[in-house]
């Protein structure tokens, strides 16, 4: 197999060295080498900025001027190569005042016998390459960052934006519509119970947009209390069973526990998790919700009996913007984002959530919360809050 040639430039101002470098290279065994030879300051940074090399061997004595200078110069003109400082000087913290300087390592002429030598530049080749793949990759974090903070700071923009026309238009609609169940115009009113629900879609899609800017920001509220996990199933049971004629939502076990989270955002994992369930299952004539317990937890299960998720997938439905590519599942309106804000607030509220399904038998999605939380809000984005108040 072919060796590659390793391109090396020496500044050095003893032609003498220069030859005696020369012979060292060419006795190295498995190892190709080439080198190009300067013999001055000015000439040696010339050279050193072209870049047509892969290290640089410098003496640290150069006429009037020395090494360690050549090195500060160097590098602070943005050369990016290894250096390796040479000196025949025995003289302490010269390799100190080298590294210091910029420079990658530092050996005394006496020293460069053919395996030293060669075992030195190797290593700071592959340091070099190594420092300049960290380098790279922090400066692409910083920039993902960057970029992922100035995305959030529009969605941030454009949602407040959107929100405070959605709002004024919701009242306008909410008006009309009694207006018209007054009038007793029932099919106008049903119209503009329509644009209501329609309405409503598009504020929770952005709402959905909220919730993403906020987990990725690190800043998703919780607002917790103590508060029966029964009642809240029951309670959202019950309006969401109102939205749809063709599923019986079957409701299966009582925890008979309080549970101390947010009673909000739970029930937005639940609400997210029933008309998913409806949505991806419209054939189907019944869902069940049960929910169980024991000494320690509670657990929600939702199953639907749609077309199922294969098994590969169960992890990657929880991602952002993820939805199934199953032609049957394409006309299911929606963003992706449901299932990724329910995983991070389970999440947020030291639970967890999975997916129990097979491809053809349906879905269950189930969500396990602790009962045995400490009362804390020492993260800053947690609030105690008095739900007996409103």
């Amino acid at each position: 197999m072919r060796i590659l040639p390793t391109k090396i430039l020496l500044i050095e101002d003893d032609e003498e060295d220069y030859v005696l470098l020369q012979k060292t290279l060419v006795k190295i065994p498995n190892a190709r080498y080439e080198l190009t030879w300067e013999n001055s300051y000015a000439s040696g940074l010339t050279r050193m900025l072209e870049g047509q090399h892969d290290l640089c061997l410098l003496d640290y004595l150069l006429g009037a001027q020395n090494g360690i200078e050549l090195v500060k110069d160097a590098r602070h003109q943005g050369y990016r190569h290894p250096i390796i400082l040479l000196t025949g000087i025995s003289q302490e913290d010269i390799d100190i005042q080298a590294l210091q300087a910029g420079a990658d390592d530092y050996i005394a002429k006496e020293q460069t016998h053919g395996d030293v030598l060669h075992r030195i530049i190797r290593y700071a080749i592959e340091r070099k390459k190594a420092e300049h793949e960290r380098e790279k990759l922090l400066s692409e974090q910083i920039a993902r960052r960057e970029l992922e903070k100035r995305r959030n700071e529009f969605i941030s923009m454009v949602v407040h934006e959107l929100k405070t026309p959605l709002t004024s238009l919701k009242g306008y609609t909410q008006l009309i519509r009694k207006q018209f169940v007054i009038a007793g115009d029932e099919k106008t009113e049903q119209l503009a119970a329509r644009m209501e629900t329609q309405i409503n879609k598009l504020t929770d899609l952005i709402s959905d947009f909220q919730d993403v800017t906020r987990i990725e920001g690190g800043k998703l509220q919780f607002c917790e209390s103590t508060f029966y996990f029964d009642a809240l199933v029951d309670e959202i049971v019950e309006d969401i069973q109102l939205t749809t004629q063709q599923q019986r939502l079957l409701r299966k076990g009582k925890t008979n526990k309080t549970l101390w989270g947010d009673y909000m955002r739970i029930g937005q994992v639940i609400t997210n998790l029933l008309t998913n369930a409806i949505k991806y299952a419209p054939e189907a004539d019944c869902i069940i919700v049960e929910t169980i317990s024991d000494a320690h937890t509670i657990t929600l299960k939702v199953q639907d009996f749609g077309p199922g998720i294969p098994k590969e997938l169960h992890k990657k439905v929880f991602d952002p913007f993820y939805r199934l590519e199953d032609a049957e599942q394409l006309a299911a309106p929606g963003l992706g984002l449901g299932l990724h804000i329910a995983a991070e607030i389970i999440k947020g509220q030291q639970g967890q959530i999975w997916v129990e399904s097979e491809e053809g038998k349906g879905a269950t999605f189930c969500f396990t919360l602790p009962l045995d939380r400490t009362h804390s809000i020492s993260p800053p984005e947690t609030l105690v809050c008095d739900l007996t108040s409103s």
